[in-house]
């Protein structure tokens, strides 16, 4: 069966060969037409007789002979057309499938191979699809659509325009709609048998949709059928357009056999191919790979497919949850199945139907299951951010005894600043405890010690606890990992280098699996944020992106818009940081604030007083000090928030905001070495403000700072000590201090989104230097000399001075035409 369309759009074979008869018509020729069925034989045909019909001048003698299927003629008519192709001026179109070869038809191929041309009618690619797709229905398809088209056809002819035909503009379309062909019936149509044979082609056809291997063996025990004729029918099936050349049934065509197929004989078919699949040894996961998108109820393959997924959790969530789904849509318990389907959803990063999931299981679980049910839908509810949710979720099963319940309650407790939480007053188990256990116990107990002292006593028990679960391996499900906790605790007590090593390794080994993935790429942002690593923050934030598929999680999300304001401040990069802050206040005003996110929100806070709009989140510093002093002022946790809110007052001028922040900060430096660091960096600045630097103070106070992972917090307050000091000498001392204590890895600004923001990356195919090119970058970016002078830790004179060298050598008379000229040279050049 061919296209009923019977215009030649699409097809570029068949346009070749018209155009080659058009060029010469009266010249003699032999043209075979190969293909499969549907691909466009009996188009090619009636397009030849058809321009024949239309072409005056011939030379050849007598009419053209077309004929078509010539694989179903007998032997003597094959020989006839021999006969007719020997005559001098013989001008013969003849069409035929690959099979089958019979006598006659091999003498027609030897001729053609010694004499003619074949035309071979392959699949149509993606682009002569979407040709034949403008011409049926007079618009263009946009690419997905393109591509999903020819997917389900595998580019057959006849299919395409089956499915264009089922095209009403309603719903979706029919390149997306299941079963679209099953009243078109394509094996009846391109079978190209009659109807005593076309039972066995159905079946033959069904085995295989139904994951049948394409051999005899299997087809054979599968249907119980002779092998000869089964033989012979897969070779039919092979040449109908019916199958890919790997030997699977065109998707479009799949939908339609199994959505009509009997639903008995379907699934005698299904079983006796999941047995003969088993009694020859194939894995479970092969099995269940050949038979995925079968939906006939079979206990057998359910039990497959509910093994498989158990199989995957821990090495494949989202197959594991997909077999899951799977295993439900053919016939498995859903009930019983749910809390495993929501944990690999939620291990996958797949938090929204993992929360709808373990909801409902909660709902109509008891016992153990329950439990289990509640912990999924906590750590789901965690991983949003929701901290007060996920803490009653635990609590009514804490109270109830179970163990894990009660530590991830004292977590999340902790998260919202509930003093009880501080407690390990959990029950005890009563069976020695898993590794997962362990290190769960181990995990809470370390951020209960951060509370305690300088806190930093809990940062080799989160370490120990991360070293346990990477040997767990990818399955263990939590609200957070021990891995992340440890980045956290190191990040509020100065040890970033630990913060860093832990997570590198947590990323190596998949700790947590795949939904931990953006949280330890987000935290790696933050640490090499602080260190003033700005390029390495801003690919780990887009990796974070990649993990995600695009859509992280509330409590990702934060410190992912936090890093972007973060790094824009740092880059001194105004234009970037107005840009994202729209979307970090969004973030910040969806949830309140919690233990474990007051690292984000003092970077927004910051960026808030910068742009303006502190009053935005006043309300949530409030919240975030009332929850500091519900678990009794941690030290590790304090000092960090107070820090930020230094540089807050600072960026909004506003001294009166310093003691707030100065004085519990000084308090704490009596415990801690790294609040004792930050105390005496907020001395110095203060004295930096008010004109009072001492270098030597400026310097240690910096590299204190800097011993504590805040690199570019030294080298911004030796920057703005360096433009406010009197003393030519001091500044140009502290000049020289700030380049030492950049990284060796400079950061251009963030300009990558915005026109004329690259930096220019060639220096000697310009008059400029490579220093003046830098300057020249920010002036166009509209900093003042100040601003750049921060940025390049050089005096606002200098910066001056190169300005007036770029006017003369450029021979240029105002700042107009310096900044027109700069952003045609800098547009010119090639971006970094």
């Amino acid at each position: 069966m061919e296209s009923d369309d019977l215009t030649t759009h699409g097809v570029a074979q068949v346009e070749r060969l018209l155009r080659t008869i058009r060029a010469d018509p009266g010249a003699p020729r032999l043209v075979a037409v190969t293909g499969p069925g549907g691909s466009g034989k009996t188009l090619a045909l009636a397009s030849v007789r058809t321009l024949y019909a239309h072409l005056d001048e011939r030379d050849g003698d007598g009419n053209p002979l077309i004929v078509d299927d010539v694989h179903a003629l007998a032997d003597d008519a094959v020989r006839r057309i021999v006969a007719a192709a020997h005559r001098p001026g013989a001008q013969v179109t003849v069409a035929f499938r690959p099979w089958p070869v019979e006598q006659g038809l091999g003498e027609l191929r030897e001729l053609i191979g010694a004499r003619g041309t074949t035309v071979c009618l392959d699949p149509l690619d993606r682009d002569q699809v979407a040709v034949r797709a403008r011409h049926r229905l007079g618009r263009d398809l946009d690419g997905p659509a393109i591509e999903a088209l020819t997917a389900c056809t595998n580019g057959v002819l006849c299919l395409v325009d089956a499915v264009l035909d089922a095209a009403d503009g309603i719903g979706p379309q029919p390149w997306d709609r299941t079963g679209v062909l099953a009243a078109w019936d394509p094996v009846r149509r391109l079978a190209g048998v009659g109807d005593g044979d076309l039972p066995l082609i159905r079946d033959v056809v069904l085995a295989m949709c139904l994951g049948a291997p394409v051999d005899p063996v299997s087809v054979t025990a599968a249907l119980g059928r002779g092998p000869s004729e089964v033989v012979d029918a897969l070779e039919r099936v092979r040449v109908s357009g019916l199958v890919c050349a790997d030997g699977s049934v065109v998707p479009s065509v799949r939908d339609a056999v199994l959505a009509t197929a009997a639903p008995d004989r379907g699934a005698t078919v299904l079983g006796n191919v999941l047995r003969a699949l088993e009694d020859r040894g194939d894995p479970v996961l092969d099995i269940v790979g050949r038979t995925a998108g079968v939906t006939v109820h079979h206990a057998r393959l359910a039990t497959l497919r509910t093994r498989a997924a158990y199989e995957q959790v821990d090495r494949d969530p989202a197959r594991a949850a997909q077999l899951f789904a799977d295993a439900v849509a053919v016939g498995a318990d859903r009930d019983a199945l749910a809390v495993d389907r929501a944990r690999s959803c939620a291990l996958a990063g797949d938090v929204q139907a993992a929360t709808r999931l373990a909801d409902e299981a909660l709902t109509r679980s008891t016992g153990p299951r329950a439990g289990e049910a509640a912990r999924v839908l906590g750590a789901a509810l965690a991983h949003e951010g929701l901290e007060s949710h996920a803490a009653a979720v635990y609590r009514p099963l804490a109270d109830a005894g179970d163990v894990a319940a009660a530590q991830l309650w004292s977590l999340a407790a902790l998260a919202t600043g509930r003093a009880a939480g501080r407690l390990p007053d959990w029950p005890t188990e009563t069976h020695p405890p898993s590794l997962e256990d362990g290190a769960r116990e181990a995990m809470v107990r370390g951020v209960q010690q951060s509370l305690d002292g300088d806190g930093t006593v809990a940062l080799p028990t989160l370490l120990e606890s991360a070293a346990v679960l990477r040997s767990r391996g990818r399955g263990a499900l939590l609200p957070d990992t021990p891995a992340a906790f440890a980045a956290l605790v190191a990040l509020h007590c100065g040890a970033s280098v630990h913060a860093t090593t832990t997570l590198r390794e947590a990323v190596a080994s998949g700790l947590g699996g795949p939904v931990a993935q953006p949280r330890h790429r987000l935290l790696l942002a933050w640490a090499a944020m602080l260190d003033g690593r700005l390029d390495e923050a801003a690919e780990q934030v887009a990796a974070a992106g990649r993990c995600a598929g695009g859509r992280l999680g509330a409590r990702d999300e934060l410190f992912a818009r936090a890093v972007d304001v973060g790094l824009a401040r740092r880059r001194n990069d105004l234009a970037a940081l107005v840009e994202a802050w729209p979307a970090a206040l969004e973030v910040v005003v969806r949830r309140p604030p919690d233990l474990f996110g007051l690292l984000p929100l003092g970077e927004i806070a910051v960026a808030a007083a910068r742009v303006n709009e502190a009053s935005r989140v006043a309300s949530h510093l409030v919240q975030a000090v009332a929850l500091l002093e519900g678990l009794g002022r941690p030290v590790l946790w304090s000092a960090p928030h107070h820090w930020y809110g230094i540089q807050v007052a600072i960026v909004a001028e506003r001294p009166d905001w310093l003691e707030r922040h100065t004085r519990p900060l000084a308090a704490a430096a009596r415990e801690s070495h790294y609040a004792e660091v930050l105390a005496d960096a907020a001395r110095v600045w203060l004295q930096v403000l008010g004109a009072r630097v001492d270098p030597s103070a400026v310097e240690r106070a910096a590299r204190r700072l800097v011993g504590v992972g805040l690199a570019w917090d030294g080298a911004r307050l030796v920057g703005h000590a360096a433009a406010r000091t009197p003393d030519r000498a001091s500044m140009v001392g502290l000049l020289q201090v700030a380049r030492s204590l950049r990284p060796a890895r400079d950061d251009r600004p963030s300009t990558a989104r915005r026109p004329g923001g690259a930096v220019p990356g060639a220096v000697g195919t310009t008059p400029l230097s490579g220093r003046e090119l830098e300057v020249a970058r920010l002036v166009v970016d509209g900093q003042t000399y100040r601003q750049i002078a921060e940025r390049l830790y050089i005096s606002p004179k200098t910066v001056e001075h190169h300005v007036a060298r770029m006017r003369q050598r450029l021979d240029l008379h105002s700042r107009g035409e310096l900044l027109a000229h700069l952003r045609g040279l800098l547009g010119q050049l090639p971006a970094a």
